[in-house]
């Protein structure tokens, strides 16, 4: 059964078109990369080329970070995601129709009905989750202090 994230976060996934996903070896050297998702309630899917450091990190390590969100200047209206999960190839022939159909309707273009033969789909199954949305949270600095407070909720622990 899927976790139970409230539907301000399931919004807020359903806007955003990027994640950027941090990965390691088996050895723990890390990787960071960026790549345009769908999301099927908490559950993100993206996709890489098989011959990727993504791709190959993910195989010998399937435990992934990641981070969604968008710069806005007012800091006081910053809202993202961050998140730690389970990331693993999609084999399943109907899963991996299920996902083509969603980045078709996310992102159409004149190759969205293109052959995916040469890349491979990923899907992230968060097992932890913190919001952030600042938005009416009524936040701030003191003048001498240097930087901004975030409104941080945690909305998924496994």
């Amino acid at each position: 059964m899927a976790p139970d994230v409230p539907q301000p976060v399931l919004d807020y996934l359903g806007t955003e078109k990027t994640v950027t996903l941090a990965t390691a070896s088996a050895d723990g050297v890390p990787h960071a990369s960026t790549f345009m998702y769908v999301n099927n309630g908490s559950t993100l899917y993206f996709w890489a080329r098989p011959t990727s450091t993504t791709a190959q990190h993910v195989q010998a390590n399937p435990r992934v970070s990641f981070a969604i969100d968008e710069y806005v200047p007012d800091w006081n209206k910053a809202k993202g995601i961050q998140g730690d999960g389970r990331c693993e190839l999609v084999s399943d022939g109907d899963e991996v129709a299920h996902v083509v159909g969603l980045f078709a309707d996310r992102f159409p273009s004149p190759s969205s009905g293109a052959s995916t033969t040469n890349i491979t789909f990923f899907k992230i199954t968060p097992t932890a989750l913190q919001f952030i949305d600042n938005e009416g949270a009524r936040i701030g600095v003191s003048e001498d202090e240097f930087g901004m407070h975030f409104h941080r909720e945690q909305v998924l622990s496994e």
